[in-house]
């Protein structure tokens, strides 16, 4: 007996770059599902919701814009008839928008609903006692399922509707290519070599730059022989400059603007340690791409990092807003060769074992309801 292919209406992110040049883990992810087999059982009605930027936007222009997707939105629920809904969603304005369209969904069609947050602002999103925070909760318990990107943000959300619901939130971890990764070089410098240091994420505040930047000064006053590159653009890209120049740091700081494709890997193949002194974050694809790459990485306790790195094991956690932590765990991976080693094959071997692609398809499939093995859309 064979099977049709499952008709399901895709809200995300699905452009070649935005409109900077970057490519956010929204994008990233939504092009990964759409680009892998799963194809090959789904027929996807897309709609796209790439933002223009990170950079604050005007009110009326994010209205205008939402006003437009909704109507976009409305139409294919009213005229076509979709198995599934899968929207992505981040925090704040993309919450009250996305959050409506899977009411509406509710509302207006048979179709079940799988709402997937990627945002870690969502966190504190949930954590303020206002109107946004109601409604979060009452769009978890509208739709039929919500994907979780690790096992701390599924104790969050059960936390959030006060009830545990093994049916309604799934664990699916952001998945990368690893075959785009593990022919990335595991460098062996020796004492006397410089380290090359990689931050690789949005230049913001938000991102840690400022704490990242304070604790590169401190590794220069103490001769340290390291050298920062920093792959990003944002809103806090000309002050970072500025910073830089005026700290006589560069000479041992290096901005590449953004890198994709090729150039990223060739960034990847030049580094030994990867950092990410985020504030706030999901689970961030540069994250999964450096521990892919076998890199020594750190990164704050926040959103689903504590998931991705065993502290000590496949990388070094530090508390947020913590320049003296990050400054000591940059500092010792530099001067300490046999812990990067160790923490970046640690950190391929995880990646491999729970972020590929295959790994990531499957449960996806079980989500849709995919029979691969009665199918006849492989012919």
């Amino acid at each position: 007996m064979t099977s049709k292919k499952k008709r399901i209406l895709f809200v995300g992110s699905f452009k070649k770059t935005s409109k900077d040049g970057g490519v956010g883990g929204q994008m990233f992810a939504c092009k990964t599902i759409v680009n892998s087999e799963l194809s090959n059982f789904v027929d996807w009605n897309l709609i796209d919701t790439t933002a223009d930027s990170n950079i604050l936007a005007s009110n009326y222009m994010r209205i205008k814009k939402a006003v437009l997707r909704l109507i976009q939105f409305t139409y294919n629920l009213i005229f076509y008839k979709h198995d599934y809904v899968l929207i992505f969603v981040a925090d704040g304005w993309s919450f009250w928008e996305k959050g409506l369209m899977s009411v509406m969904a509710k509302w207006l069609t048979n179709s079940k609903v799988v709402l997937a947050p990627r945002s870690g602002f969502i966190i504190n999103d949930l954590q303020k006692e206002n109107r946004l925070s109601g409604f979060i909760r009452y769009v978890f318990n509208k739709v039929d399922m919500v994907i979780c990107q690790s096992e701390s943000w599924k104790d969050l959300f059960e936390k959030t509707i006060a009830r545990k619901d093994d049916a309604k939130f799934i664990i699916i971890e952001n998945i990368i290519d690893f075959d785009n990764y593990k022919d990335v070089e595991i460098n062996k410098r020796g004492d006397e070599e410089t380290v090359i240091v990689l931050f690789m994420a949005w230049v913001s505040k938000e991102k840690g730059i400022y704490e990242l930047l304070a604790a590169a000064k401190k590794l220069k006053e103490e001769n340290t022989k390291f050298k920062l590159l920093i792959g990003g653009l944002g809103k806090d890209y000309e002050k970072a400059v500025a910073i830089v120049e005026d700290s006589g740091l560069s000479d041992c700081v290096e901005f590449k603007g953004w890198v994709l494709g090729e150039h990223k890997i060739e960034i990847l193949n030049q580094s030994d340690i990867f950092v990410l002194p985020t504030y706030f974050d999901g689970y961030p694809n540069s994250l999964m791409e450096a521990m892919a790459s076998g890199k020594a990485c750190v990164a704050t306790k926040v959103g689903s990092i504590p998931d991705m790195i065993n502290n000590y094991k496949t990388g070094i956690l530090i508390d947020k807003q913590n320049e003296q932590q990050l400054y000591e765990s940059i500092k010792v991976l530099v001067e300490d060769q046999k812990l990067r080693l160790e923490l970046g094959a640690n950190a391929r071997t995880k990646t491999e074992a729970i972020n590929s692609i295959p790994a990531g398809i499957s449960k996806y499939k079980k989500i849709f309801n995919i029979d691969t093995k009665n199918s006849d859309n492989e012919r």
